[in-house]
């Protein structure tokens, strides 16, 4: 526990550092460039194929995908069909499959997070987009300690609770609504970030854990001591990334 607490303190303080003192905005997008780089990799790996391979096609599926796909509709369907396609290699050991979909995926929600971090209120813009899912994974914690009764799904993640799911859905609306009202942005597409937060985060979770089940392993790496790997600590982030700038880029122009 010692090890998570002190790894997620570093984690906190580095994201916090290169935000708010690099004025150009180019640190926190090469750290968010490196983190998603890091999910190609561990993708690759965690589906049997070559973690160079997903992180080369990757990185140029981003770099084509970032100048072609302008409107945010288009990077939310490149997460879905990477998403799809993810899901149909991992089911049926397809490594051409998985090939074909990791770098759909990683550009489907890895552009969205580097053009948040474009946004003219970049900073305020990525604790929108983060903070919900933080809130809510942290009262699905407690709320399925102290009332899980019910099992969610326990083939894909034997822990997780109904009543935990719905506190994280509460818990993401709430911190939602309460981020739109300190930064007076427009509350009907905040509550509708809070609701994607809660449910396409929790969704984002569960398809790691199913895609750790289908190839037997615990962690997606162990690159972060105590947490496992980048991609353990990103997945509800990087599901609900291509949403919560579609929302996002509709008023911050």
């Amino acid at each position: 526990m010692k090890e998570r607490i002190l790894t997620a303190i570093v984690l906190l303080a580095v994201v916090v550092g290169v935000l708010f003192f690099d004025p150009t905005g180019w640190g926190a997008k090469v750290l968010f460039g490196l983190a998603v780089g890091g999910v190609a990799w561990e993708l690759g790996v965690l589906l049997g194929v070559s973690g160079w391979i997903t992180l080369v096609l990757s990185a140029l599926w981003v770099v084509l995908e970032s100048q072609l796909v302008r409107e945010p509709w288009g990077l939310v369907w490149s997460a879905l069909i990477g998403f799809a396609l993810l899901l149909v290699g991992a089911k049926w050991k397809s490594e051409s499959t998985s090939v074909t979909g990791a770098p759909v995926f990683i550009a489907g929600v890895g552009v969205p997070i580097l053009r948040i971090l474009s946004l003219p209120a970049a900073f305020p813009a990525l604790l929108v987009a983060a903070i919900p899912i933080w809130a809510g994974d942290t009262a699905a914690i407690f709320a399925g300690k102290a009332l899980g009764k019910h099992k969610l799904a326990p083939s894909i993640s034997p822990n997780k609770t109904w009543e935990g799911s719905i506190a994280n859905l509460l818990a993401a609306v709430a911190a939602a609504a309460a981020l739109g009202y300190f930064l007076k942005y427009p509350m009907d597409k905040m509550l509708i970030l809070g609701v994607s937060c809660g449910v396409i985060g929790q969704l984002g979770d569960l398809f790691e854990s199913y895609l750790k089940r289908q190839t037997g392993v615990k962690d997606s790496g162990n690159l972060l001591p105590g947490h496992g790997g980048v991609f353990d600590r990103l997945d509800s982030l990087l599901m609900t990334a291509p949403f919560s700038y579609w929302i996002l880029s509709s008023f911050l122009k």
